[in-house]
């Protein structure tokens, strides 16, 4: 994927960025980081909401504590907005809604955002849908967030091969 080649700042979002997005952002560093592509190791990924910020979920910060991570520090909620949407060389979605109002609400902060903005899915080739259930906290987060891990190991595959 030529979208892939020598991007250094990658956006992850999701609507209100306390579950979704920062468990991605969390998976993709951790994954970069052990990559022997040392252009893979230099990536930057950064987390943001589309609609509001909040504050993340203990499911979210469950689930990564269960993957190994021991600290959750890195979920601090934040927004898009022209300026963060600029700043990144490949944004992903967390679904093809959020990708569609990027797109539409900021055409002119990018020459053509549609080469930029991408489902998380799509850039892993991927065909299942992620669900975010929103406020339905009963809902089971556990297959939602581990195809979420199976997107970002694809990714940074694709990474490392396109670097």
């Amino acid at each position: 994927m030529n979208l892939l080649k020598n991007v250094m700042d990658i956006g992850i979002v999701d609507l209100d960025n306390t579950k979704l997005s920062p468990v991605a952002a969390v998976l993709l560093r951790s994954y970069a980081l052990q990559s022997s592509n040392s252009k893979v190791r230099d990536i930057q990924f950064y987390d943001a909401g589309y609609n509001r910020g909040g504050e993340v979920v203990d499911s979210a910060k469950g689930f990564l504590q269960q993957q190994g991570f021991g600290t959750t520090y890195m979920l601090e909620s934040k927004k898009i907005d022209k300026k963060w949407i600029k700043s990144k060389g490949l944004i992903l979605t967390m679904d093809k809604f959020i990708k569609r109002d990027i797109i539409y609400d900021y055409p002119l902060v990018h020459q053509n955002l549609k080469e930029k903005v991408f489902t998380l899915t799509e850039v892993a080739g991927i065909q299942e849908r992620i669900r975010d259930p929103g406020e339905d906290y009963e809902e089971d987060l556990e297959s939602v967030f581990s195809l979420i891990d199976n997107c970002c190991k694809k990714i940074i595959k694709k990474l490392e091969k396109a670097n």
